[in-house]
């Protein structure tokens, strides 16, 4: 065993807090810490908040899967960075039931929920952008959804043409969600060898692209389906798109729960993992250039988001219009299919 598992173990078996079972669990939500609880080192010129945070995304991003991190692997990432940054600080301050584990536990639910709220408001409003009067009735909604997302998943493609294998995650959609949804919060990513960032910076985010086209597929399918509506998702204030939880009824307790519709492990996880399997195929070269054509989308900002962020701030920061212009360059495109 090593020193890492061991310490794992210990903590679970002596802690009196309840620990977390992976990242995709609940657990650490009950335990409610703030930054204010972190180590002084690390709440020093929100440190924290500025690169350390933004480290974790970044190596989160290059996961398999993304969805579901081991807590030994999230503790020896932590204990990495930390390290890299305070390079007196004790390492093994770090491990399940902190309050250093368990914000960062909680940043990553966030980040992934973040690609599931940001997709349907991306698609929301390329959906209301259109002039027409009639583009937001059901019927036309569903045309577009289908054109996007039927047969050989057409919204993934570069220009929306399928038939080259090169232009695959290249499309307006992915990049702008990969953009706002990933890159925009790995701003200020130190650079920390023991973790390999800078592979990561330029390459190594196949977890993160994943997560975009899943997120994606799930968005129009909910507009294609009729589980969300255009009109539902849009703010009164400059039609700008909310991203509202989707509901649907629980035929067994007869109330309304977002679980059945939420973009979690349960629901898109194997989809995920396909299209990460997919990803892969594409080598370090593609990715690069996948990199660099969504980080000239990025909004300009100096801040990064803390832990303590909310998804409707996450929405206000990673805010982006679709113009007139995009939308028109894609409907002809869809003409044309």
């Amino acid at each position: 065993m090593t020193q890492e598992s061991r310490e794992l173990a210990l903590a679970s078996s002596t802690s009196d807090r309840p620990l977390s079972t992976g990242t995709n669990s609940t657990t650490c939500r009950r335990i409610h810490f703030v930054n204010a609880n972190l180590p002084e080192e690390l709440q020093e010129d929100r440190r924290w908040s500025k690169q350390m945070l933004p480290a974790l995304l970044m190596w989160a991003g290059s996961f398999a899967d993304p969805w579901a991190i081991p807590d030994l692997e999230l503790m020896t990432a932590l204990r990495i960075i930390t390290t890299s940054l305070v390079s007196d600080f004790d390492s093994h301050a770090v491990r399940p039931g902190t309050p250093t584990f368990v914000l960062a536990t909680r940043r990553l639910g966030l980040w992934r929920s973040n690609f599931g709220s940001t997709a349907i408001a991306l698609i929301a409003h390329f959906l209301a952008s259109d002039p027409d009067d009639d583009a937001r009735s059901a019927t036309a909604v569903r045309q577009t959804c289908n054109e996007l997302i039927d047969g050989p998943l057409s919204f993934l493609y570069q220009d929306l043409d399928a038939t080259n294998p090169a232009h695959a995650y290249r499309s307006h959609f992915i990049l702008q969600l990969f953009a706002h949804a990933h890159l925009r919060p790995c701003i200020g990513c130190p650079d920390i060898p023991g973790l390999g960032t800078n592979a990561m910076k330029k390459y190594a985010v196949r977890g993160a692209l994943s997560l975009c086209t899943a997120a994606l597929e799930r968005a129009i399918w909910l507009f294609q389906r009729g589980e969300v509506q255009v009109d539902d998702q849009m703010s009164t204030h400059g039609m700008r798109a909310t991203a509202k939880t989707p509901l649907k009824l629980n035929k067994v307790s007869g109330k309304e729960s977002s679980s059945a519709l939420a973009f979690s492990e349960q629901n898109w996880g194997t989809s995920t993992r396909d299209y990460h399997a997919s990803i892969s195929k594409h080598n370090n070269a593609a990715m690069s250039e996948i990199v660099a054509m969504a980080h000239t989308l990025i909004i300009p900002s100096t801040e990064t988001l803390d832990d303590g962020s909310s998804p409707g701030d996450l929405m206000d920061e990673f805010y982006f219009a679709v113009n007139t212009d995009l939308r028109q360059s894609i409907c002809e495109i869809l003409c044309t299919l």
